[in-house]
């Protein structure tokens, strides 16, 4: 017999001899996957052609309705990137698109004195609307938005390319790959953030000549100022005469969504907190402080002492999975909001607030309607599942809401007894999901 310790090591080497081949095995032999995801492209335009295509179209129907503004009895509604349909809602129960305005890479509206002011890829336009029946260019601001006008709504392997023209869209593609060893490395798998490109406080009330908005909006008017709100930036326009002027703009922070005048203050809301501004000194906003909350989406609306923030998940929003809710914070000292409530939600975003009656947007799943007479105990009234909703603005009675579906309308002046009022359909683009 061997001593013991020369047994041990020729068991070692016969070990190592046959475990070798199954690790050379390992090494050798590739995992095979084929791997699909769903990413967008850019859609190019020349310059030229850029400039020429504004302009007053005949009527043409919803495809992807956007966000929505109200002024003097008409709805001015985004087609998203490509214009602006005018419909005459003087009788909410028989709305009539009555034109398009074609504005490529357009998403923000907003409406003074007769005079419309809209967004186009980097540009801030100026119509006047005097004559809803021939609208006319009177005004490019060119080069106005820097962070937004180029960011992919989604997931992107693509690089913007000057030498193809302007970016005034992004078309959603299906990609496959034959993919070896560990396909997670795949950027397809990363959790990768894009903000869409320029994707209410109004006190829900016309004044100074001046509409409302949504919850979902980046330009906002208070008095002879238009604010608007880029990815990170705050800019401000003196709008007292038919051209605007730039008089401030100003860092915000990170993943600037949302805009809300409220009063003499500025509520803006971004990817992980709601700003506070002064507007004491109108041409220049002031902070006021930052209260900081989940990372997800969220618009915010404001009414009395109490802000009304929807946070929610999902492909376009920061990648927080649960993160789905409404939150109420107590802004009676605007230099010290507090939350003083939480309430679940399936994926909330648009929202809008009338004399307590509280209005959210469930995307797919609907529309919620809350009794926020008690901000502290915050109950459901309704919710109906059977439409799908963006975002809403609630005025004089009249429930405004743009979604997938289209344009829907209610009377809400009885709150226990919603009727439905009129609906204008979309027509499915080839791309409509």
């Amino acid at each position: 017999m061997f001593p013991s310790h020369i047994q041990h090591s020729v068991f070692k080497v016969l070990m190592l001899l046959l475990i070798l081949p199954l690790l050379l095995t390992s090494c050798n032999d590739k995992q095979v996957q084929t791997i699909t995801w769903t990413e967008f492209e850019p859609v190019y335009m020349s310059q030229e052609e850029f400039i020429n295509s504004v302009g007053l179209e005949e009527p043409r129907e919803l495809e992807k309705p956007g966000k929505i503004y109200f002024h003097n009895g008409f709805l001015f509604v985004n087609e998203v990137n490509e214009g602006i349909h005018i419909i005459d809602n003087r009788d909410p129960s028989t709305p009539v698109v009555i034109g398009f305005i074609n504005i490529p890479a357009n998403k923000d509206i907003a409406v003074k004195d007769g005079l419309l002011y809209a967004d186009s890829q980097k540009d801030l336009l100026v119509f006047d609307i005097s004559d809803l029946n021939s609208p006319e260019l009177i005004d490019r601001m060119e080069d106005v938005f820097k962070t937004s006008a180029q960011r992919a709504p989604g997931f992107t392997t693509q690089s913007v390319d000057p030498s193809k023209g302007l970016v005034v869209d992004w078309k959603k593609i299906e990609r496959e790959e034959i993919c070896e060893d560990n396909c997670h490395s795949h950027p397809a798998n990363q959790n990768i953030f894009f903000d869409t490109a320029f994707s209410g406080g109004r006190t829900y009330a016309e004044s100074s000549g001046s509409g409302v908005g949504g919850s979902m909006a980046r330009f906002a008017i208070t008095g002879d100022y238009l604010y608007a709100v880029d990815f990170r930036d705050l800019f401000t326009f003196d709008i007292s005469q038919p051209e605007a002027v730039k008089v401030d703009n100003q860092y915000v922070g990170w993943m600037i969504e949302t805009i809300f005048p409220y009063e003499e203050n500025l509520f803006i809301g971004s990817g992980n907190s709601m700003y506070i501004y002064d507007l004491s000194n109108p041409e220049s906003p002031r902070q006021l402080s930052v209260f900081r909350h989940a990372t997800a989406c969220d618009p915010v609306v404001v009414e009395g002492d109490y802000a009304y923030v929807t946070l929610r998940d999902g492909e376009l929003c920061p990648n927080n999975p649960g993160n789905n809710q409404l939150e109420v914070i107590d802004v009676s000292d605007l230099t010290n909001p507090k939350n003083i409530g939480i309430y679940k939600m399936i994926n909330p975003q648009g929202l809008g607030i009338d004399n307590g009656n509280l209005f959210i947007s469930e995307g797919d799943h609907g529309l919620k309607i809350m009794d926020a007479g008690n901000p502290h105990n915050i109950k459901q009234i309704r919710h109906i599942t059977d439409i799908k909703t963006y975002d809403v603005i609630p005025y004089n009675g009249v429930l405004m809401i743009t979604g997938r579906d289209g344009i829907v309308q209610y009377d809400y002046s009885d709150i226990n007894d919603l009727k439905h009022l009129s609906t204008i359909p979309v027509q499915p683009s080839d791309e409509a999901s």
